[in-house]
């Protein structure tokens, strides 16, 4: 008889068990949404490990127990809770990212994507089929419209992009010198989180938040408090950036691009163009999607889908940046690969020397 000890061998997984955690992967989206909107992972931080009955009668979680009890249960399987033996659910370091006051919070983007967006992605075969933007197809008008016509949408998605674009505005503080340029037009800024980052880092520097009027009380409303010689420097623009930008040595355009078609994104760039001064900077910061036959950047290439979603926009490979950018008028100098959520990576360009 042989007693030795056999190696064990490790089964790969079947293509039906890849494929089925796959598609299953829309009900964990839905289920973290869920209890992140019910701000469990915040409940959970804040008082330590909870029962379903201490979270739903003493916290106020607004769901009934045992239904409670369950998803916590599927969650927890997956990493995001430690389930105790005694019924009590704490958090874990997944779940920390998903609490309000995480450096690195998911909490809103997370929120987002399980209300409205769930909605929009239940129509992605009817925008592949025909192409109509699906907020369009379910609301009735763009995804712009809606927000601007839902207060609560509205902040919702600004909070979203701002915790989205924490890394993404880290990326340009780290990478972008500044230290030459007097002033900076931030296209599309929103709530003006970048610009207030410049003007802080930079003493000298001029900043413009360029977006559509109605969002300028909520920019208003992120500069209050803000130190004077930040205030003086930093300057809000409800505008039109396809009719036209503020001048500025260097335009900076940050998760904007992708939401447009080529045409345009060609009226924004040659807009900065023309009223770019000096030795001017572009600087676009959305992903690039790896060439074909490339199977890697997940992330960024399901953002693409999601453009085709919410329809007219798209993500490029950097031969579409480069072409874009040489129609416009620019040179394409430098591709710097960030560490966000999606992929993204700062694409700047300059007026070439013939130009300048």
């Amino acid at each position: 008889m042989n007693d030795r000890t056999q190696p064990t061998t490790t089964k790969a997984p079947q293509p039906t068990d890849v494929v089925m955690q796959m598609v299953m992967g829309a009900w964990v989206s839905q289920s973290i949404s869920t209890l992140t909107r019910l701000d469990v992972p915040d409940r959970l931080k804040d008082h330590g490990p909870q029962s379903v009955e201490e979270l739903t009668q003493t916290l106020s979680v607004d769901a009934k127990p045992e239904f409670l009890e369950r998803l916590l249960r599927a969650c927890s399987s997956i990493g995001l809770f430690n389930e105790g033996a005694d019924g009590r659910f704490g958090i874990t370091p997944l779940s920390e990212v998903l609490t309000s006051d995480s450096p690195v919070s998911l909490k809103k983007l997370t929120e987002v994507f399980g209300a409205s967006w769930w909605q929009l992605w239940g129509g992605l075969e009817d925008a592949l089929r025909t192409g109509q933007s699906q907020p369009i197809a379910l609301f009735g008008m763009n995804y712009w419209e809606y927000c601007l016509s839902n207060p609560k949408e509205m902040a919702d998605f600004a909070a979203a992009m701002k915790a989205n674009s924490l890394n993404s505005m880290r990326g340009v503080l780290e990478h972008c010198d500044f230290s030459q340029i007097k002033k900076v037009v931030d296209v599309g800024g929103g709530a003006g989180h970048l610009a207030i980052a410049l003007v802080k880092q930079y003493p000298h520097l001029q900043a413009v938040v360029l977006d559509l009027p109605e969002l300028m009380p909520i920019a208003q409303q992120q500069i209050q408090g803000e130190d004077e010689n930040i205030t003086q420097r930093l300057k809000l623009v409800g505008g039109d950036m396809f009719q036209a930008v503020p001048e500025a040595d260097v335009y900076i355009l940050k998760h904007i691009m992708h939401d447009w078609d080529d045409a345009q994104c060609l009226q924004i760039l040659k807009n900065c163009r023309q009223s770019m001064t000096g030795d001017g900077r572009l600087l676009c910061v959305d992903a690039v999607l790896p060439p074909m036959g490339n199977t890697q950047g997940t992330p960024a290439k399901f953002l693409d889908v999601d453009m085709i979603v919410f329809g007219g926009g798209k993500e490029r490979t950097e031969e579409q940046w480069r072409e874009l950018y040489a129609t416009a008028g620019f040179e394409l100098i430098a591709i710097t690969p960030l560490q966000d959520n999606f992929g993204t990576s700062i694409v700047e360009g300059k007026k070439p020397e013939h130009q300048a």
